[in-house]
C-alpha cells in the first residue's frame, strides 16, 4: 500500500492545526524596549563552533526542535493560567529538567497529533474497522497527550529518592565541618564540592544565589521548595529556626541525619514488609501452575487413559 497519502495527511493535519492555534491564540501585552531586548538576549541561543571543523558542536535537536517547540509555547503560555505554569516549572524543578514550561505546553499540543497520525496509519495499514479504529485513536491521541508530565514526574520520584539516600552523608559531612571551625556558608560549599551528586548540585545552587547577594535563609528556603523531599525541607527548616535563636547549628544538624538515617531504615523496612504481598501474585501465575502441573500431571494422564 503507498504510504505517501498517509505521511501528507498526516502534515497537513499538524500544519493545520498549528495555523489554527496561530490565529486562535491572543498576542500578549507589549512590552517596554529594555524588556524585549533583554528578553531576546536572555533567549538567544548560544551554540558552541569547534575550531578545528568548523562545526556546530550542539546537537541537532537542541539547534532546531527545541527553538521551534519554544516558539509554538510561548503561544500557548498566553491562554494558560498562571497557576498551571507554576506548577509546569515546579514539576521540572523537581525532575531536574532543563526543559522550559513553554517546550513542555508544545509537546502537549502537538504529541496528540502525532499520536492521531500514527493510529490512523496504523488502522490503514491493519484494516481495523470501527470502533476499535476510534478507540486505538483516541487512545494513542491521550498517551502522547500525558507523556511529557508522567515521564517528569517518573524522573522527579527518582530524584527525589536519590535525595533522600543521600542526604544522611551529606549532612554528616556538614556536621564534621562545622565542627572542625568552618562556617555554615564553607561548610555548605564544601558538601557542594564534595562529589557530582544531586545533593551537592543542590547545595551548589543555594552557595551560587548567596554569592550573588540573595539572604542564606531565601536560598536554603527555594532549594526545599524546588526538591519537595520532606527530609531535605525538615533540615532546612531546623538551619533556618535555629539560627536566629542562637542554637548551635551543628547539634541540630546531628540530630537531623539521625532522623534521616531512622525513617531511611523504617521505609527500608516497610519495603520489605510489602515485599511477600507483591511476591503473591508472580507465585499464583507463574510457579503454582508448574507445581500443581508436576504433581498432578501424572496422575491426570493415568486417569484420562485408563
Amino acid at each position: 500500500m503507498n504510504s505517501a497519502p498517509l505521511v501528507a495527511a498526516g502534515a497537513a493535519f499538524v500544519i493545520a492545526a498549528f495555523l489554527l492555534a496561530w490565529v486562535a491564540l491572543p498576542q500578549g501585552q507589549s512590552a517596554g524596549v529594555l524588556e524585549q531586548r533583554l528578553a531576546g538576549v536572555a533567549e538567544t541561543p548560544a551554540y558552541d563552533i569547534d575550531l578545528v571543523t568548523g562545526e556546530l558542536t550542539e546537537p541537532a535537536f537542541e539547534r532546531i526542535v527545541l527553538p521551534i517547540l519554544g516558539f509554538i509555547g510561548k503561544f500557548i503560555a498566553r491562554r494558560t493560567k498562571e497557576g498551571q505554569l507554576q506548577q509546569l516549572r515546579q514539576l521540572v524543578a523537581r525532575a531536574g529538567s532543563h526543559q522550559r514550561p513553554e517546550t513542555l505546553l508544545a509537546q502537549r499540543f502537538l504529541l496528540p497529533f502525532v499520536g492521531i497520525g500514527v493510529g490512523w496509519g496504523l488502522d490503514q495499514e491493519a484494516h481495523i474497522h470501527p470502533p476499535a479504529s476510534i478507540a486505538a485513536i483516541v487512545g494513542l491521541a491521550v498517551l502522547m497527550y500525558l507523556y511529557p508530565t508522567e515521564s517528569l514526574k517518573s524522573k522527579a520520584k527518582k530524584r527525589q529518592m536519590v535525595i533522600r539516600l543521600a542526604l544522611p552523608g551529606a549532612l554528616d559531612l556538614l556536621t564534621v565541618c562545622l565542627e572542625a571551625g568552618l562556617s555554615l556558608d564553607m561548610a555548605i560549599m564544601r558538601v557542594s564540592e564534595s562529589d557530582d551528586s544531586v545533593v551537592s548540585g543542590e547545595f551548589q545552587k543555594a552557595i551560587n544565589e548567596v554569592r550573588l547577594g540573595r539572604p542564606r535563609a531565601e536560598s536554603l528556603m527555594s532549594m526545599a521548595e524546588r526538591n519537595d523531599v520532606e527530609e531535605l525541607t525538615g533540615f532546612i527548616r531546623s538551619v533556618v529556626q535555629a539560627e536566629p535563636l542562637g542554637v548551635s547549628i551543628a547539634n541540630v544538624l546531628r540530630i537531623q541525619s539521625e532522623d534521616s538515617r531512622r525513617q531511611r531504615k523504617q521505609r527500608a523496612e516497610q519495603a520489605g514488609h510489602r515485599a511477600p504481598i507483591l511476591m503473591l501474585f508472580p507465585m499464583m501465575c507463574c510457579i503454582f501452575p508448574c507445581i500443581f502441573l508436576m504433581l498432578l500431571g501424572p496422575a491426570a494422564l493415568q486417569l484420562f487413559f485408563h
